[in-house]
């Protein structure tokens, strides 16, 4: 090989050799410039597990409270309806009205016995007269057109039961006897007698029927 060609390979040796390293160069400027780009993700911010459990803990305590809050005024109401239910006539007037849904009481006498009352009440344009006992059995006795009677129950608007409650709320410790609508001087009336725990009188009120 003459002198000539060994510098032309020489030469192509070496420019190749800078190619190469040229190449390795800018692959090594790209890696550390794609390192340099990439964008760090802050982190995300998640509740603990403590923060969660707090949360659940206090949903769950106004939950509660919440239900106690009802139960309260559930047991309240209870409690004035066994109120108003003591006295053994307010199981008989709800006997009769749910038998008679239309009908509007005017009259209630306990008998002697006391368990049971002779019963009043209008419907339409009638009189019935009924014998109830205190575990709601009806019978009826008879029925007939009573004009006043009719006429007073279509102007009353307080009812037989809000008038006895009203009367035993004034005489503490007193038992129903009998309770009647009355035209009182042109003044619509409940007249209405109660008896002391022993069976004997002990008061005749008047309460406004409305």
């Amino acid at each position: 090989m003459n002198t000539e060609n060994t510098t032309t390979i020489r030469r192509i040796a070496t420019t190749t050799g800078a190619a190469l390293a040229a190449i390795a160069l800018l692959a090594a400027c790209t890696t550390e410039e794609g390192s340099g780009d990439t964008v760090s993700q802050p982190p995300i911010d998640t509740p603990s597990a403590s923060a969660t459990d707090a949360g659940a803990e206090e949903t769950t305590e106004s939950t509660e409270t919440a239900d106690e809050a009802a139960d309260t005024a559930s047991d309240d109401a209870g409690d004035d309806a066994g109120a108003q239910g003591d006295d053994p006539v307010f199981a008989v007037i709800d006997a009769v009205l749910a038998e008679y849904a239309d009908g509007f009481i005017v009259d209630i006498d306990r008998e002697d016995r006391g368990d049971r009352y002779d019963v009043d009440v209008v419907v339409g344009n009638e009189v019935i007269e009924l014998e109830v006992t205190v575990d709601g059995e009806i019978r009826e006795d008879d029925r007939e057109g009573d004009d006043d009677d009719v006429r007073e129950a279509q102007q009353a608007t307080v009812t037989a039961a809000e008038a006895i409650q009203e009367a035993l709320n004034q005489q503490e410790g007193s038992v129903f006897d009998e309770a009647q609508l009355d035209d009182d001087d042109d003044r619509l009336v409940w007249d209405i007698d109660l008896d002391d725990e022993d069976g004997r009188d002990l008061a005749e009120l008047t309460i406004p029927a409305n």
